[in-house]
């Protein structure tokens, strides 16, 4: 399966330097129309939920969104 346009665009914005929170909800919301129900992306998803810019832990900063944005798009590009 081939990524979705959506999530490219998404993606993109959040590792071109976009760290908003509508960044990620743009995301998201491309995860859940083009991959629901995917166990692939259910990592990505808690850390979409949980991404909070400049908050502690429990929450994710953007160097750790991106990390799971980058390994989820790797494994979700790896399925031909």
């Amino acid at each position: 399966m081939s990524l979705s346009p959506r999530v490219i665009e998404a993606a993109d914005r959040l590792f071109g330097g976009d760290e908003s929170i509508g960044a990620a909800q743009q995301l998201e919301a491309a995860l859940l129309d083009g991959y629901a129900g995917d166990d692939r992306v259910t990592d990505l998803l808690e850390a979409l939920a949980l991404y909070s810019p400049g908050s502690d832990a429990p929450y994710y900063d953007v160097a750790e969104l991106r990390h799971v944005v980058r390994a989820t798009l790797d494994e979700l590009d790896g399925d031909t």
